[in-house]
């Protein structure tokens, strides 16, 4: 199915999906940033159990646009215009940034569990690993060192 014909028919699903992939993570990354200490958080915010949870929504994802006959054709040779085609393809698209939103949490919770084995607070460093993910390892690991703690 032509990508114009998504866009013209599916506008308002494709929307509706978009925010409801961006805000599906939003009850655990505001657990762990405003109530670290909550016994339910601790259990919840574990990198084996929110994120798997939250793999059956790209597993969704990607059934329902099977049935639709929606998944982008395979690409033909392997080179940057033809991956950048593929992103451009708006379910590819959600399917990619439903995975960065499930890492992003997987290395949240990590953090936050670290955090926990430490004994200190890192809200600052959750809320940007919430918004862009793997970077906010530095200043994190910087943290660690400077209050002396092991980063294993």
């Amino acid at each position: 199915m032509p990508i114009w014909l998504i866009h013209l028919f599916g506008a308002r699903q494709l929307d509706d999906t978009f925010l409801m992939i961006a805000l599906m993570t939003a009850p655990a990354w505001i657990g762990m940033i405003c109530f670290p200490n909550v016994r339910l958080v601790r259990v919840l915010a574990h990198p084996l159990v929110l994120p798997p949870l939250y793999s059956v929504v790209v597993l969704l994802l990607l059934w329902k646009s099977y049935q639709a006959s929606l998944l982008p054709g395979p690409i033909a040779e392997l080179n940057y215009t033809a991956a950048q085609g593929l992103a451009r393809h708006p379910v590819a698209f959600l399917t990619f940034f439903c995975n960065f939103q499930i890492m992003n949490l997987i290395l949240g919770s990590m953090m936050y569990q670290k955090t926990l084995r430490c004994g200190f607070r890192a809200p600052v460093e959750l809320l940007l690993c919430w918004f862009i993910g793997a970077p906010v390892l530095i200043p994190f690991v910087i943290r660690l060192l400077v209050k002396r703690r092991s980063i294993r």
